[in-house]
């Protein structure tokens, strides 16, 4: 079975599918926690993607959503985290944050650098990536923000040298990108703009809690039946 390499998962749903529940918003982003590790997890153990990016939190949530609730959802982050960080460090998986840090909390940023540094395994390919405050076309501004501040004077900037200042740096591009919620958002809102523009798209009416391990198997065998038949050029 060929698998991509990379993955992107648009977590999308979650207070939909707690509305639908007759339960609070909050329910909706533990689901949404839980669901999160179990479907890391299972790609990590049974597939051969080695990087796999979750968008759980763009840069339009962190402006729309209330203070209370990002708080609760920024605790909500921890918490996935600590789970995880058994599971990461007993297969050698590499966590990695992107997104705009502006806006984020100091004590939630110290935690995710704390994270990524302290996972960070040289020997291994895989990866854990968290879009938090991530917007694409913020991420490419970013990218070349810090070009100019390395270079004064530049006059060119080539494709290579753009990626390693973005986010992603040298990780694989996305290969296939997973939005959950798809019957009511077959789009990509901008998702990862730099990294996608050859990846499949694979849209799931369920909301993200109730996308299970089996709906993502399913998207990856669709991935499979077409993968020989992909064409880059046209």
């Amino acid at each position: 079975m060929i698998y991509p390499q990379h993955i992107a998962i648009i977590a999308d749903g979650n207070r939909t599918w707690a509305k639908e529940q007759w339960l609070a918003p909050m329910d909706g982003h533990f689901a949404w926690a839980k669901n999160t590790i179990d479907l890391f997890k299972h790609v990590f153990t049974t597939t051969e993607t080695k990087v796999v990016t979750g968008r759980f939190l763009s840069t339009e949530n962190l402006q729309k959503r209330s203070e209370a609730e990002l708080d609760f959802i920024f605790s909500i982050y921890k918490t996935i985290g600590n789970d995880l960080d058994e599971f990461l460090a007993e297969h050698h998986i590499n966590f990695k944050r992107i997104g705009n840090p502006i806006g984020i909390p100091d004590d939630f940023k110290a935690f995710l650098d704390n994270k990524q540094k302290n996972f960070s395994f040289p020997d291994s390919e895989k990866y854990a990536v968290f879009a938090l405050n991530y917007g694409g076309r913020d991420e490419i501004v970013r990218g070349i923000n810090r070009i100019l501040e390395e270079k004064k004077q530049i006059t060119t900037i080539s494709e290579e040298e753009l990626s390693k200042h973005m986010d992603l740096g040298t990780l694989p591009p996305v290969e296939m990108v997973i939005r959950t919620k798809g019957d009511e958002a077959q789009r990509t809102s901008g998702f990862m703009s730099r990294w996608i523009g050859y990846a499949e798209l694979y849209f799931s009416p369920k909301t993200y809690p109730d996308f299970t391990s089996t709906d993502l198997d399913e998207s990856l065998k669709r991935f499979d039946s077409i993968a020989n038949k992909r064409n880059y050029w046209q």
